[in-house]
């Protein structure tokens, strides 16, 4: 790169840093890989640029981000690396800055076409004799004839010799003969080397085509004694929608198995949670996204063998969620949108990621012997100690990606010259891809208070003056006469000294509005009429929705061919909006935009769903879809923000995902049905928190995702550690008895049914609310007896016929692998006189009480 010469001398005693650049659907990244000193073994960590439009932009990052590394030096948490890193993502390269690899990118392409020439050659004249070299080799390798060299070996399971048909790399320096590789399978099934290891040397490779690239010494993985438990529940309304989705995966490793992508790298435990909040009244976006994270980000854990460090897997989570909206801006459900919540354990690793108005609550039990001040009234000797509540804090999410955030209004209000202020009116606080409606207008019976709105609200110069294309055919004339009679209502000087704020930056946009259009009309009048009538178009909501609306603006047949319709719209509209660039070059950009959209729209020839105008507005400044909020003018945002929190030897943690329709539960409420559920009964919490934001009546369907994480030490102190060491030793069996509620519309009969139970009415939700409200019940009440109330609620209510087994009304004994995989792991979970979590299978829902 032409700045790597001012670069200082590398001194550290691990490799220089090196950087690359990643080509992704059209997406430039640079990658910079940094190599540190950690547990005496190096180790690469690595480290991505924003993303970019072009390979220029890229190779700048690159080159900014290698000499961060080069001022940091050896430093392990890379803290020069990650401060330019993150000021990376708020710069926009000049010419003037790039120009410097115009020349190199030219010779580039000139030297990388001879090459590819002189190996296509070389291949052709050597392919014979590099096979018949290849193929000695690994017959020496076999009959060890000449003593492949074992002065290293390589660290992490299922290393190998190569078979006979392996491709090995051909790196200088490196014998041929002392090749370990490690093998992958492929989605055909197939297995592939994709890692190499060098005895002789010690050296590490990655497959990287179409060559080979160093990398670090592997994580050598360990299983920590984390216990993590998760839960989700999501109650429907009463129509049986469902707007929210979670997604549970509790060990991330079978799952990679079964997708052949294998962690085999990757310390254990390994587990990630999701929540996907559904927005505009669809549950499209989030279905969309519930179903298709986990296979974008399984391949990238996957393709790396050395350990994670907490910020790569945040940067991870963020490149995955950036490519999830990418391909859900490109789908059928573009126009829905959704908050969404990651939680991801990787070892003693969680990183906790939010976008939108969800909220992720970390929840602890107090430290060990400590508890509360009993009331003044009850202040005696003899007075009982009251447990101390669980601490409870908003990790990530909340009211920081709303209009209420000064941070994210001012970047609302950048990028798309729309105004809010939380000290206004409620619908000021929302944001919508159009302009205010007339039926919004009319219903405001102050006439400042309309003009205000309308001004605030508007998406273009003519919206904020009301102006039509009709109109300008006055030319100046009209928009003079409009910008006269609206400043005699919004002028800061004519309004009371409260609205002065609003007033003042009202009427700079309406004057700024105001001198736009009257300089396009000075240059040309047909070409400003021309743009107001995309404008016109754009406003109404339906131009990159609906061919027929964007094949008429554009002047072609619906389903007309995509190089058709761009010849058509540059045919209409590049000579008139050209003129107009040197009068309003932002707004020019944003037709355009919107033009692009429209193309897209003839060609694809079909409508797609958009939401009505109630739905259209959100509370949000990021989320996922939400096309028209993004496309022509970005309002709405993608970008995660992350914690990351070490798992400590002893630490007890509990996490709730709520979703913005469940703002009424406090802090304090979380910790409360954390607290009262713990340690394994993630769902019960779930489900009481959900019901609990249900019941506020803020929204119809209701979700939530709880998990408990617990590091066993062994023995403990305090009731939490109490009901853990019991837990401890699992045992070989388990005896059981259970409470069954079928619902109605399951598959099949159940040939375990008790008869004369009449067939269930219910619904799966109201088979859990019951089973949770039992739950709870039984709980409250004297623990000494909890065997004969639970037995007396099994011959009462239990569908299954176990409930007439004598004497105790049970299941009998369950051994590992005797029972589905969901009863059988709440079944080993509990303690003898305990009861279990709502666990779902494929009979019902279950309760259960555990009697040896």
């Amino acid at each position: 790169m032409p700045e790597e010469e001012k670069l200082p001398k590398w001194t550290a005693d691990v490799p220089e840093p090196e950087v690359s650049l990643d080509l992704e659907d059209g997406i430039y990244r640079a990658e910079l890989i940094c190599y540190v000193q950690k547990g005496g073994r190096v180790k690469d960590i690595r480290v991505r640029g924003p993303a970019r439009s072009c390979r220029k932009e890229a190779r700048k990052d690159a080159s900014e981000l290698k000499k961060a590394a080069f001022k940091g030096g050896s430093d392990p948490a890379l803290f020069f690396v990650r401060a330019r890193r993150k000021e990376l993502e708020t710069v926009k390269w000049k010419k003037e800055d790039l120009a410097a690899y115009q020349a190199e990118d030219e010779k580039r392409e000139r030297e990388e076409a001879a090459r590819r020439r002189e190996q296509e050659q070389k291949m052709n004249d050597t392919k014979a004799v590099e096979s018949s070299n290849h193929g000695e080799v690994l017959i020496q390798l076999a009959t060890k004839r000449d003593g492949p060299s074992d002065d290293y070996q390589p660290v992490g399971p299922n290393w190998k010799r190569p078979g006979s048909l392996t491709q090995l790399p051909g790196i200088t320096g490196q014998p041929s003969n002392s090749w370990y590789i490690h093998e992958k399978q492929e989605a055909s099934g197939k297995y592939k080397a994709w890692l190499f290891f060098n005895s002789a040397t010690g050296k590490y490779y990655q497959r990287d085509d179409p060559g080979y690239l160093r990398v670090g010494v592997p994580n050598s993985p360990y299983e920590y004694p984390i216990a993590v438990r998760v839960g989700s529940a999501n109650i429907p309304s009463k129509a049986g929608k469902k707007l929210d989705m979670a997604v549970v995966l509790p060990e991330l490793h079978k799952t990679g198995f079964l997708l052949k992508q294998p962690l085999e790298f990757m310390d254990k435990p390994a587990s990630l949670f999701i929540l996907c909040d559904g927005l505009r009244n669809s549950p499209a976006a989030a279905d969309f996204c519930a179903r298709r994270l986990h296979a974008l980000l399984l391949p990238k854990l996957s393709a790396r063998a050395s350990e994670w460090e907490d910020f790569e897997l945040a940067d991870l989570l963020r490149d995955t969620v950036e490519a999830l909206d990418a391909n859900l801006l490109e789908s059928p459900a573009c126009f829905a949108g959704c908050n969404l919540a990651i939680g991801l354990v990787v070892g003693t690793k969680l990183v906790l990621c939010a976008l939108g108005g969800v909220r992720c609550i970390v929840c602890r039990p107090p430290a060990a012997g400590t508890t509360a001040a009993p009331p003044r009234r009850l202040a005696t000797a003899a007075a009982p100690a009251a447990p101390v509540p669980w601490s409870a804090r908003v990790a990530v999410g909340g009211s920081a990606h709303t209009t209420t955030s000064e941070d994210e209004r001012l970047r609302v209000e950048s990028a798309g010259n729309r105004l809010a202020d939380a000290s206004e009116s409620a619908a000021l606080l929302r944001l919508t891809a159009t302009s205010a409606k007339p039926r919004e207008l009319n219903a405001i019976s102050d006439e400042r208070e309309r003009l205000l709105l309308q001004i605030a609200r508007a998406a273009n110069p003519f919206a904020t003056l009301g102006i039509g294309v009709k109109e300008l055919k006055e030319g100046k004339t009209v928009v003079r006469k409009v910008f006269r009679k609206m400043s005699l209502v919004v002028h800061p000087d004519k309004v009371q000294e409260p609205l002065k704020p609003r007033a003042m930056r009202a009427f700079a946009k309406l004057e700024a509005a105001a001198t736009s259009i009257e300089a396009m009309l000075g240059l040309d009048q047909a070409a400003t009429q021309l743009m107001a009538e995309v404008d016109l178009a754009l406003d109404g909501g339906r131009l990159t929705a609906d061919p027929a609306v964007a094949a008429k603006l554009i002047g072609v047949a619906e389903g007309t061919a995509a190089k058709q319709t761009k010849r058509a719209v540059e045919q209409k509209f590049s000579a008139p909006l050209g003129r107009l660039q040197s009068a309003c070059p932002r707004d020019v950009e944003r037709v355009w935009k919107g033009l692009s959209a429209a193309e897209e729209c003839v060609a694809r020839g079909t409508a797609l769903w958009t939401p009505s105008e109630d739905d259209e507005a959100i509370f949000v400044t990021r989320a996922m879809g939400c096309k028209d909020l993004k496309v022509p003018t970005p309002l709405l945002a993608a970008g995660l923000v992350a914690e990351c929190i070490e798992l400590e030897p002893g630490c007890q943690i509990g996490i709730a995902m709520l979703p913005d329709g469940l703002s009424s539960v406090s802090e304090a409420d979380v910790a409360g049905e954390l607290a009262r559920h713990a340690p394994s009964r993630p769902r019960a919490a779930a489900l009481r928190l959900a019901l609990r934001g249900q019941n506020s009546g803020q929204q119809e369907s209701a979700a939530a995702v709880c998990a408990y994480l617990d590091w066993d030490l062994g023995p403990n102190t305090g009731a939490y550690g109490a009901m853990k060491r019991a837990r401890t030793a699992k045992p070989e069996r388990v005896r059981i008895s259970h409470i069954l509620l079928r619902w109605a519309g399951q598959k099949g009969g159940d040939e375990f049914g008790r008869r004369g139970f009449p067939a269930p009415t219910r619904t799966q939700a109201e088979a859990e609310k019951e089973l949770l409200e039992l739950l709870e019940q039984l709980l409250s009440e004297d623990p000494k007896t909890m065997g004969a109330r639970f037995k007396a609620q099994v011959m009462k209510r239990s569908e299954c016929s176990t409930a007439l087994n004598v004497p105790y009304a049970d299941l009998g004994w369950i051994e590992p692998g005797g029972a589905e995989a969901p009863l059988e792991a709440a079944a080993f979970a509990m303690a003898v006189g305990g009861l279990s979590d709502v666990v779902i299978s494929s009979r019902g829902a279950h309760l259960m009480y555990r009697l040896a």
